[in-house]
């Protein structure tokens, strides 16, 4: 009460002095004093047009080019998400979107407003910026040794899959170079170009789509990451040769230029590499990067940049070198990526998609000419990419599926098409009608990549022989109820696999992990997925309990868990949710929802800490919980009717009991199992 006094006091006294000092002001200065403090008088129009010339103010525009960008590139990156196509096929077409192909034709004055051409080298310097960081991220997840597990394989397949394409883009440019080529570029430049741009493979996508699909334990996915880590760095290093021919005048400057990358590739490797692996190694106990690690990362990412740009090469190179120089510390990896990843993938990226959609105008292929030549280029790059990766597969000795999906995978261009465009753009080697037909090539493979392997699988599945339900040995029951255990933190579902065998032992059981952590750190990912796997493996081994494991990248928990549940179509869905710290979180959140609208019996598993299981207490009015143990089989020798009084120790016992309201999940969420409505 004291404090709140003399705070009013204070705030009296201050605005009775400012308001006398303006008095005295007013009697001296009576021509200039400025506003009339009694004048109140709105003036609407007055305060729209100050609004509106703050907007339009270089650093206003600037952010609001940002904000419409962010929100309609999330928008439809979500909705794309939602029917099993990469995130980055709608960041792309939101970025298509606010282009002159839709916005500018369909509000060309408000697009003008917004995106004047005069704003576009702000937009264009800051999403060349995350640009290199995002390279800086890929050359950090390239896992070199990937190229020594199978390399004879991988880079056969690799470079067939980029010499292939290259040559069949090489002969398209003696057909194209007079009506596509702008002036003054070479033959030479445009026909590298064209084909380097036909031969692109995007490692991001690559790595996303064969999460998303289940194929990182599969050889046809090792084997296409593998591929696609020696496609990307060759052919940078193709790009980097490319450009540098381009960019100079006599074959001495070609030469120098050529020295000069050898040289910096040399002490990157050899110096730098090894200085970093000193350093980082010192710090792997360790939960953060000190300051001055930081600050030497920026100095040598921007020195990489600098340097490359200079030799006439690209900056993006540069990044990509200095990320690759980065050891393979899985922790350390990881914190560098967490420190680079929010700001450039999901701040900066979008810009760059934008400022790509920007300069693609679809309308340009009015002339049938011009859409047979889309037509002839689309079926080249896929012909070229999809069927040199599949013959040089099937060549070696790769079944017929591996092959054809391993050509799809290799197929993906994605990012990586549209920055290898945008610097042939940037540098006149192509104009904006071969921008916009090569755009409309990356969108395509890209998004065919997805229902083109759905599609092989399903045919190769016909073939196959059906799969063998097990049946359990010594087992009194011949019913044998489907349970799925859904989870996303790797803990719990160790935690719930080893309850479940325990309650129900004589049921099927598929686990379903849902990893929405999105970061680039793919090894990082496969090698905790590994982990888990082998965790669940053994205890399945131990209990004599066969187990299906099953996965999903997706930032939608919600699509992936329908996907699987009409799939697998299961008596009991157990979900893992360890995060479930309130009442709301269960009656108006996520859970509701999939309790709501499953056509199963769903229980909700929130883990305080479970090591081990002696007994399960179940409230004796818990009819659902009861009726839906008993009728999935479980063990009637480890339950226990709850009695008032009885102490339970934690760390040995779970307590079964439905929620119905507030108070009931008080006593829920001190516990381990709560199980919802039982469906017939």
């Amino acid at each position: 009460m004291k404090s709140s006094l003399f705070y009013a006091l204070a705030v009296a006294v201050f605005f009775s002095a400012l308001a006398f000092v303006f008095y005295l002001g007013q009697l001296y200065f009576p021509l200039n004093h400025g506003l009339n403090p009694l004048s109140l008088e709105l003036n609407f129009s007055s305060f729209l047009v100050g609004f509106v010339a703050h907007l339009k103010s270089p650093f206003g525009r600037l952010l609001l080019q940002i904000l419409l960008i962010l929100v309609t590139c999330k928008i439809f990156s979500f909705l794309f998400s939602l029917i099993r196509i990469p995130s980055v096929i709608g960041e792309i077409t939101g970025g298509l979107v606010l282009g002159p192909s839709l916005l500018g034709m369909l509000a060309p004055e408000f697009s003008e407003m917004i995106f004047p051409a005069s704003s576009m080298g702000s937009l264009k310097l800051l999403s060349q910026v995350g640009l290199i960081f995002f390279m800086f991220l890929i050359g950090l997840e390239t896992d070199w040794k990937n190229l020594h597990g199978s390399l004879h394989t991988a880079v056969v397949i690799s470079h067939v899959s980029i010499m292939f394409p290259f040559l069949l883009g090489v002969i398209s440019s003696l057909f194209l170079f007079e009506t596509l080529a702008p002036e003054k570029v070479s033959f030479l430049s445009f026909s590298l170009f064209l084909g380097i741009s036909m031969s692109i493979t995007a490692f991001p996508v690559l790595a996303r789509i064969i999460q998303e699909k289940k194929l990182n334990t599969e050889r046809s996915g090792v084997l296409a990451i593998t591929c696609a880590a020696a496609d990307d760095v060759t052919a940078w290093l193709i790009l980097a040769l490319i450009l540098g021919l381009t960019s100079s005048d006599s074959m001495s400057g070609v030469l120098l230029c050529f020295l000069g990358v050898v040289l910096f590739l040399y002490l990157a490797f050899k110096y730098v590499r090894t200085r970093f692996a000193s350093s980082l190694s010192k710090l792997e106990n360790i939960d953060f990067l000190p300051n001055y690690i930081v600050f030497f990362l920026f100095i040598w990412l921007t020195f990489s940049s600098l340097f490359t740009e200079s030799m006439g090469i690209h900056s993006l190179f540069g990044a990509f070198i200095a990320g690759s120089t980065i050891p393979a510390n899985h922790k350390i990896r990881k914190i560098i990526i967490n420190k680079f990843q929010d700001v450039s993938v999901i701040f900066l990226l979008p810009l760059f998609f934008a400022y790509s959609g920007l300069k693609t105008q679809i309308g340009l292929l009015s002339d049938p000419n011009l859409f047979l030549i889309c037509l002839l280029i689309l079926f080249v790059a896929i012909f070229g990419k999809l069927g040199g990766s599949t013959i040089s597969a099937r060549f070696l000795g790769e079944s017929w599926k591996d092959s054809l999906i391993i050509g799809i995978l290799m197929n993906t261009r994605g990012l990586m098409e549209l920055i290898v465009l945008n610097i042939g753009l940037e540098m006149g080697i192509i104009g904006p009608e071969l921008f916009t037909i090569m755009v409309i090539m990356a969108l395509v493979t890209t998004a065919m990549s997805g229902p083109a392997i759905n599609l092989v699988q399903k045919l190769f599945k016909k073939k196959s022989s059906p799969d063998i339900v097990p049946v359990l040995e010594n087992s009194g029951q011949s019913v044998h109820p489907k349970i799925l255990i859904a989870f996303a933190r790797p803990k719990t579902g160790i935690d719930l696999v080893k309850l479940c065998y325990k309650i129900f032992p004589n049921a099927n059981f598929r686990t379903f992990h849902v990893n929405q952590n999105y970061n680039f750190d793919i090894e990082q990912s496969q090698y905790e997925m590994s982990i888990l796997f082998e965790n669940i493996r053994f205890i399945s081994a131990n209990e004599g309990i066969p187990v299906d494991f099953q996965f999903s990248s997706s930032e939608n928990f919600e699509t992936a868990l329908w996907e699987q549940l009409d799939e697998y179509k299961p008596d009991l869905l157990i979900l893992g949710s360890p995060n479930v710290e309130s009442w709301k979180e269960i009656n108006k959140g996520q859970i509701k929802k999939i309790i709501k609208s499953s056509n199963c019996s769903v229980a909700v598993f929130v883990n305080k800490g479970l090591e081990s299981l002696n007994k399960i207490f179940m409230e004796s009015d818990s009819e659902g919980a009861v009726s839906i143990i008993n009728s999935l089989g479980g063990d009637p020798s480890l339950f226990k009717q709850w009695q008032d009084g009885d102490h339970f120790d934690p760390n040995h016992h779970v307590f079964v009991r439905d929620w119905n309201t507030e108070k009931d999940f008080e006593f829920l969420k001190k516990n381990y199992l709560i199980l919802g409505k039982k469906r017939s």
